[in-house]
């Protein structure tokens, strides 16, 4: 894979397919994800004032918001932290001026059902080149498991869909908005506030038992797997039987100190930038990235990816056209960004 991009569009797809998989209604379950009843002030959707220290939960989803709070850190990472890449440079010293909310997991495909209307079936046939492969394209489609084959402007409907809800409720606070996270605010939440090269131990250590127990990677994606098969990389070392994988339910992992699970591994997640090839640099406040460009920011490796991909610091990019196996999405309640 491109140190500095996924893929350039969506007609790869077919390319990479390693396996076959059929949309099973029997997927066996992980997770019970019955809806949390909101607690705040008997509000459908949202707490009439949402407090920046508290979680929330979007009651009839099930979709649980995390507080982050505002605060300075080192973003990308050293030279000397194996699996750099050129763009994961210059370290820069970043504020988030602002708290914000980020989902405590990745946007999962029951989510996204109750509130798009469509499911994994649908859109695997929109990334399919042929209306006679793409059921072939499925793995794991279980409403537990996170959300995939969605692109980076399905990402952004649905944050909009969930703006609208909240505006005609009256209940989204004032000059913030539901979107996806940017760059420097995914990484950020990412760390919680460790600077290793992931949020599993402190020091530059890739893989082993401390990345295995925070995150799904090529190297553990196939363990105790029960969807239909898709195709992974097989990382040096560890047993083929792990080409038998997929996308896996949310939340099976452990989360970092702030309470997020799957930042790394189990899928990519779309963020709001435009991709810069560097970091600026010096010390900058609220980055949004860019202002133009024809990409999009995904962070965080998925369960397709090496453990080198699977650092808090590892950047890449794809098409927002693109939908893929291994790019979900997670979205955040944050301030409407000024450029």
């Amino acid at each position: 894979m491109k140190r500095r991009g996924i893929f350039s569009s969506n007609r790869r797809v077919s390319a990479i397919t390693l396996g076959l998989g059929l949309c099973l209604a029997g997927c066996s379950p992980e997770r019970d994800l019955t809806p949390v009843p909101s607690t705040f002030n008997g509000s459908r959707f949202l707490p009439a004032k949402p407090l920046t220290s508290q979680p929330f939960t979007v009651p009839d989803l099930a979709l649980e918001m995390q507080p982050i709070p505002a605060g300075t850190f080192r973003m990308g990472s050293p030279i000397s932290e194996p699996g750099h890449g050129a763009n994961e440079g210059p370290q820069t010293v970043v504020t988030i001026s602002q708290p914000f909310w980020l989902g405590r997991t990745p946007v999962t495909h029951g989510q996204w059902k109750a509130l798009m209307g469509t499911d994994l079936t649908g859109q695997a046939q929109k990334a399919s080149a042929s209306d006679n492969d793409f059921i072939q394209l499925l793995a794991r489609c279980d409403d537990a498991t996170a959300m995939y084959f969605v692109s980076w402007h399905e990402a952004m409907a649905f944050c909009a869909r969930l703006n609208a809800r909240a505006r005609a409720e009256g209940s989204l606070p004032a000059g913030y908005e539901f979107t996806l996270p940017t760059e420097a605010q995914w990484e950020y939440a990412c760390r919680a506030g460790t600077t290793g090269a992931h949020y599993g131990e402190t020091g530059f250590v890739l893989s082993g038992p401390a990345l295995d127990a925070i995150a799904w990677h090529a190297g553990n994606s196939g363990v105790a797997y029960d969807g239909p098969p898709w195709g992974a990389i097989v990382a040096v070392g560890q047993p083929a039987a792990n080409a038998r994988s997929g996308p896996r339910q949310v939340g099976w992992k452990q989360p970092n100190a702030w309470g997020l699970y799957d930042m790394l591994g189990n899928v990519r997640q779309w963020c709001r930038d435009f991709p810069a090839d560097q970091l600026p640099g010096g010390s900058v406040t609220d980055p949004t990235g860019p202002a133009t460009g024809s990409d999009r920011v995904v962070r965080g490796g998925s369960w397709h990816s090496e453990p080198e991909n699977c650092r808090a610091a590892t950047r890449a990019w794809s098409s927002p056209d693109c939908r893929l196996q291994f790019i979900g999405f997670r979205v955040a309640l944050a301030p409407i960004p000024r450029r």
